[in-house]
């Protein structure tokens, strides 16, 4: 066959070469990633493959910190304020993607799932011939296809839809010395050293918790009451809407996300106190239950910028992911360094915009020759939470480090056995004690976290995890089987109060005297420098009563405030008060008024 004479090019051997060269050009380029190239070569034409199509680059770069911050809410910009160390509160990562490489993929008839401009990149799913006509396009950096993961954070005991059993509160409940009843859920929190925090007046107030999970069934239980007075901002990734509970019809539907949410905001005197039951939550869908791929990388990458978007100081993430649904290629051990994962690397933006992430480590046990973390528990700055017993012993299927780089993985513990948590289903009441699972002992740890941040507001997610870590309960040397230990919530508060101190330097409060006292007591400040004030006072559950200051200006020196509880309106009994100095909490001390 004479290949140079016109007549052998049939339309179909044209059609072959334009293909060839799309997707193999000359070798000198290739915008394939290769696990996509592979799965084209077995793939039908038509079939469609959820992927990621990365741009060369952003809309102009010329862009004002003023404009970017446009793309953020106050409480975003103010939380970087507090938390970025350097001069740049934003940066070319916080710059939208260019609509008109939108609007070019769109003509390709491509439905775009998810917008990342963390990645500069969107999802989508997209045939063969559409993935070869758009590879030619000039602004294109890279095709890669959109990682779909099995959840591995959830280690599933009972089945809750069937012999899971409502617990009655009994003489056998657990006593406690605090101010607050926490009923059944007291052992749970004596665990972490939680009460003694909240007798502090440490609630989680002003912190905002963002969960990402599936399965929010049941918000109208009795214990989020607290949460939906505080106003409630939700997100389905899944499903594209605000609407994250269960219902006929939609995709991510269970009961994971009620379960762990309790854990961090539940507040149900007598049965179930969780430890930042003051702080303001937004809930994020990421998961799709039903089908035989539960979660898409996209989805968590959206749902963490989203976050960001709306100044979020904790994301709380229960679900770990490794291994992918077949036929989809999975990611392996090695690939847990830290530097892989693309959920693992957008927790890493998200530490470095200022939130702190906190993540299970996964339920695939020990292994003696190789990491069984599943993303982004691996990430470097990321809080990784294993599960322990009431007995402190660690539970066979928390997962181990090391991290394919040799970092210590988990972080820290906390209880993952039979944790007690609101029962899910929509119209349901009580109380369950079968929660098992790392991903049980994540949102408590993540709640513990938002304490930290009501001590002291100005702490960085690296100092976070710093304190934490230092204040945990291991004796020796940290490994990989439990990290630095079980946490202690009441040492790492104490820790942050201590560098609140520290911070503004010059400012303290003393404890009132005389204490207990009728009617009226006084409190002594002490300013080495000039300083507006505020001294706040709260309850026992946190709400706040009223001011001695509020915003008040002080020069330097020491100054005495009297105080009468009756100008607030308060009746007997324990109350706390707060120094604010310039915009930081100082300190905050107890008193008891006898009326």
């Amino acid at each position: 066959m004479k290949l140079n004479n016109p007549k052998y090019f049939t339309s179909a051997t044209i059609c072959f070469v334009i293909m060839f060269f799309i997707f193999f050009g000359t070798g000198l380029e290739n915008k394939l990633s290769s696990r996509l190239d592979n799965k084209l070569k077995y793939s039908p034409s038509e079939s469609k493959q959820l992927v990621w199509i990365f741009f060369k680059d952003k809309v102009s770069n010329n862009y004002s910190q003023k404009e970017i911050s446009t793309y953020l809410t106050k409480r975003s910009i103010q939380r970087r304020m507090n938390r970025i160390k350097n001069s740049e509160i934003t940066d070319d990562l916080d710059l939208p993607v260019n609509k008109d490489y939108i609007r070019e993929l769109k003509e390709f008839g491509l439905e775009i799932k998810q917008i990342s401009k963390w990645f500069n990149a969107v999802s989508c799913y997209a045939t063969k011939t559409q993935i070869s006509m758009i590879s030619g396009k000039s602004f294109i950096n890279e095709i890669d296809l959109v990682s779909v993961y099995k959840n591995t954070g959830y280690h599933k005991t009972n089945d809750i839809s069937g012999n899971g059993e409502t617990l009655e509160q009994s003489d056998n409940n657990p006593v406690s010395t605090s101010v607050i009843n926490y009923g059944p859920s007291l052992n749970q929190s004596n665990l972490i050293h939680v009460p003694p925090v909240h007798d502090l007046g440490y609630t989680g107030k002003n912190v905002l918790i963002a969960s990402f999970d599936a399965g929010f069934d049941n918000l109208q239980h009795t214990c989020f009451d607290r949460m939906r007075e505080k106003g409630l901002r939700s997100y389905d990734f899944v499903n594209g809407d605000s609407i994250v509970s269960n219902d006929t019809g939609r995709l991510g539907n269970g009961a994971h996300g009620t379960q762990t949410l309790s854990l961090i905001c539940g507040f149900d005197p007598g049965w179930l106190i969780s430890p930042a039951f003051d702080a303001e939550i937004i809930l994020a869908k990421t998961e799709n239950t039903e089908s035989e791929t539960p979660l898409e990388e996209d989805n968590w990458i959206a749902a963490a910028e989203w976050a960001d978007s709306l100044g979020a100081d904790i994301i709380t993430s229960s679900l770990t992911y490794l291994a992918f649904n077949a036929p989809h290629p999975s990611y392996t051990w090695e690939d847990m360094d830290g530097n892989t994962a693309r959920i693992t690397l957008a927790a890493e933006i998200a530490v470095s915009k200022g939130i702190i992430v906190v993540s299970s480590a996964g339920n695939a046990g020990f292994n003696p020759d190789h990491n069984t973390l599943g993303a982004p528990a691996d990430g470097k700055n990321v809080i990784t939470v294993g599960a322990v017993t009431l007995g402190r012993q660690r539970i066979g299927f928390s997962s181990v480090g090391p991290t394919a780089d040799g970092r210590i993985k988990p972080d820290v513990m906390a209880l993952g056995l039979s944790t007690y948590t609101a029962f899910p289903g929509s119209g349901n009441v009580g109380y369950l004690n079968i929660g098992t699972g790392t991903s049980f002992s994540c949102p408590m740890v993540a709640g513990v976290c938002a304490l930290m941040l009501s001590a002291n507001p100005l702490l960085t997610p690296q100092k976070v995890k710093e304190l934490l870590l230092n204040t945990s309960d291991k004796t020796g040397p940290p490994d990989n089987l439990t990290g630095w230990g079980i946490v202690n919530a009441y040492s790492a508060v104490l820790a942050a109060v201590k560098i609140s101190n520290e911070i503004p330097g010059d400012f303290s409060i003393d404890q009132n005297y005389p204490n207990p006292f009728n009617p009226s007591t006084t409190i002594s400040i002490h300013l080495k420098r000039d300083a507006t004030l505020s001294v706040i006072i709260f309850d026992i559950l946190g709400k706040e009563k009223g001011h001695i200051v509020n915003k008040q200006f002080f020069s330097t020196g020491n100054h005495d405030l009297k105080y009468n509880p009756e100008v607030n309106g308060l009746q007997s009994g324990v109350y706390f008060y707060s120094l604010v100095a310039n915009g930081a909490l100082v300190d905050t001390k107890k008193f008891i008024y006898l009326k």
